[in-house]
């Protein structure tokens, strides 16, 4: 269980801290402990309320700043994501997004690239499911690296694209 202040990574929905405990909101006979979430960047309106065990929605403590450091000077070294078939792409993301890892989070960002390196290349349009995802990496990936190092996310994102090439 985490502890009140503690911030953490949500799903694939970014960092959060933990803010309060409370029974469940809407089922009061669930005896669950719920943790109250708020965003460390963004909207402070964004609450999520959420089991703090058995939820659907991984929960992991954010990187130390050895950790971040280590996964920015390894980018280069991480793979794509493998997808067998056009057709499983979306599932593929999904499942790389959902075990909410930084490595996942720049396998991801790195298939995305190449992909439209490549449909560029051919002119046509990348579909809204590279882009969708991309999107939600790099959101979780540049806003935990910019917590973690005491950094913007702009300048997180620069130090990430700067080992990308």
């Amino acid at each position: 269980m985490f502890e009140l202040g503690d911030k953490i990574v949500y799903g694939f929905e970014g960092v959060f801290c933990v803010s309060e405990y409370t029974a469940s909101p809407i089922d009061k006979s669930d005896e669950r402990v719920f943790y109250i979430l708020r965003p460390v960047m963004g909207s402070e309106n964004n609450l999520v309320v959420t089991p703090s065990e058995g939820g659907v929605t991984p929960m992991r403590a954010i990187m130390s700043r050895d950790e971040a450091l280590a996964l920015i000077e390894r980018v280069g070294e991480i793979g794509e994501v493998v997808v067998e078939n056009e057709r499983g792409r979306r599932d593929a993301y999904r499942e790389v997004l959902g075990r909410c890892r930084g490595e996942d989070f720049v396998s991801l960002i790195k298939t995305v690239r190449r992909r439209r390196r490549d449909f560029l290349a051919m002119k046509r349009r990348m579909s809204e499911t590279d882009t969708d995802f991309e999107s939600r990496a790099k959101n979780c990936l540049y806003s935990e690296l910019a917590v973690v190092l005491e950094i913007t996310r702009q300048e997180a994102e620069a130090m990430v694209l700067e080992k990308l090439g």
